[in-house]
């Protein structure tokens, strides 16, 4: 049986709380033909067009990879697969879909699943809706098969288009499941870190200040291998109909993310939301200062490694929080143009608030030591938690 798409419709919210992550899009290759993508790892294959944009993943446990189709808004197909070490029967391949579904998922907390139904090729398919940052939905369809210890995992964002739900549909009847033993024996969990780029947007927060100012806050998370700076994010505000009405443009705070970190950002708004808002996307990459952002390979960024640091937090009588601290320089050599960040978290996890300070002196040598004091003057809510994180340059 074909894993066949599923599109149900989600309404257009109400208010500027609608989010979508846009991804930077690759160039087209001339050759558009169709080809047979197989992982390094050797244990799936899949046929796509050449055109697709790819973001691969391949430890010691997880073989993955995601693809976009050109100017895609976002990837459209994730797949996945891990070795158990162990057969998977009929009763541990339904124990590990329930626990997959509910516990696993890395969206488990922004997903909602509306119908399950057990495939003729024996595979399981979920259809269900994910929350974005900001509030829209999307509706996404969830594949999970197995063969001997190989479990598999195929996601798929259904686009509206029924031409484009046709070919993707053709596409992921292509999946080939072929294990070997080039993965070691991992978890369940292990598939949780399947990702389907090497940036996400997390903890995504809208808000207004009393003065009618508007913000939207939240972090990026770099899942890559190498550090990432001058990382610009832009969004844009739209109306139900998807015509931009205001944008903005940033870097992420600090001087870069770290693999396996995480940076702030905050945009502003000094109009307001306008009234015929609906929804905003938020866009990392792109432009910066008229020319396309591109990673920097020889990037170097000092953080905890060598630097350690205390804060504490007061808020004055006008409501303004204000963190300070004292950061150490415990390497054996200088670093240059020290920068405390601060992200302030609510109860819900969400960023409302961020703010980047520059620390003096301009170089602060090995076994010294300096202040900072930040204030954030606007928060889009109560303050529950919050992380400071300093950095330097080499």
């Amino acid at each position: 049986m074909t894993k066949g798409l599923i599109w149900l419709l989600a309404a257009m919210l109400a208010g500027c709380g609608g989010g979508a992550v846009v991804f930077a899009p690759t160039p087209i290759p001339l050759d558009a033909t169709p080809t047979r993508y197989a992982h390094p790892a050797g244990v799936f294959s899949i046929a796509l067009p050449r055109t697709w944009s790819l973001y691969e993943q391949y430890t010691t446990t997880l073989a993955s990879a995601a693809f976009a189709p050109p100017g895609a808004e976002q990837p459209a197909l994730l797949l996945a697969v891990i070795d158990l070490g162990r057969d998977i029967d009929t009763a541990l391949f339904a124990d590990l879909i329930g626990r997959y579904q509910t516990q696993v998922r890395p969206d488990v907390g922004a997903y909602t699943e509306q119908h399950r139904e057990a495939m003729g090729d024996g595979s399981w398919r979920f259809t269900g809706l994910r929350t974005l940052p900001g509030g829209a939905t999307e509706q996404v369809n969830t594949f999970l098969l197995r063969e001997g210890s190989h479990l598999g995992l195929i996601e798929v964002v259904v686009p509206e288009a029924a031409a484009a739900q046709a070919a993707l549909e053709q596409i992921i009847n292509s999946f080939a499941l072929t294990p070997n033993d080039s993965l070691q024996p991992a978890e369940l969990t292990t598939l949780s870190f399947a990702r389907r780029s090497g940036l996400s947007i997390l903890h995504v927060a809208g808000w207004s200040t009393p003065e009618g100012v508007f913000f939207i806050t939240g972090e990026v998370a770099n899942h890559g291998t190498s550090t990432l700076t001058g990382l610009p994010i832009e969004a844009a505000l739209l109306t139900a109909d998807g015509a931009v009405v205001a944008g903005a443009i940033d870097t992420v705070m600090g001087h870069g993310i770290a693999p396996g970190g995480f940076a702030p950002f905050s945009l502003r708004f000094g109009q307001g939301q306008p009234s015929g808002a609906r929804e905003f996307l938020l866009r990392i990459g792109g432009e910066v200062d008229g020319e396309i952002w591109l990673p920097d390979p020889e990037a170097r960024v000092v953080g905890a490694e060598a630097l350690s640091w205390t804060d504490e937090s007061t808020f004055d009588e006008l409501g303004r929080l204000h963190i300070s601290g004292i950061v150490t320089n415990n390497g054996e050599r200088p670093v240059r143009d020290l920068r405390a960040i601060a992200t302030i978290f609510d109860g819900a996890g969400s960023v409302i608030g961020a703010a980047f300070l520059d620390i003096e002196p301009a170089v602060l040598a090995a076994g010294e030591e300096a202040p900072f004091a930040l204030m954030l003057p606007e928060l889009g809510g109560d303050p529950v938690n919050y992380i400071v994180t300093v950095q330097g340059l080499p």
